[in-house]
């Protein structure tokens, strides 16, 4: 059987380089017709940081900020790429920006969100880094029940 993807999760640490992994997002999306889910997961606070954050205005605005640094990044990149304003509008149907450990958040919301596949970069430090320290991604293959595509950063779309 031929996997039919209806809904792409691209999962971003922010970084600049990290961009180039939506580029296969949006691809595939384009190829399937398939909306694209972003989401970024921050680290929380320490616990006593976080009982002073967790209902402030500063939490929220914290939080509306990455949102909108995630949405200046993903345009930045299509007037790279050359790509129309409206692929984004297009393709990109959320955008999330959650609280948590990166693997378990982004495993849970792709499983509650019935996504077809995950996609998100990676530096590549090398055998001796992954074994001792791991990484999300590696540890998102190893776990995840979702197919992952993970992309190694400075990689360039065919």
């Amino acid at each position: 059987m031929i996997p039919q993807l209806k809904k792409i999760l691209y999962a971003t640490d922010l970084s600049a380089s990290a961009n180039n992994a939506f580029g296969y997002a949006l691809s595939l999306a384009i190829q399937y017709q398939a909306k694209i889910s972003i989401i970024n997961v921050y680290e929380e606070p320490a616990h006593s940081v976080n009982l002073q954050l967790r209902n402030s205005v500063d939490f929220e605005a914290a939080k509306e900020k990455l949102t909108e640094v995630v949405k200046a990044q993903l345009e930045q990149y299509l007037k790279k790429e050359d790509h129309a304003e409206c692929q984004y509008a297009k393709y990109v149907d959320s955008i999330y920006v959650v609280p948590g450990a990166p693997v378990a958040t982004i495993r849970s919301h792709a499983r509650q969100g019935n996504y077809d596949l995950i996609v998100m970069g990676t530096h590549g430090h090398g055998f001796l880094f992954s074994a001792v320290i791991g990484s999300t991604a590696q540890k998102m293959v190893q776990e995840s029940k979702i197919p992952v595509l993970v992309v190694r950063i400075g990689s360039k779309p065919a």
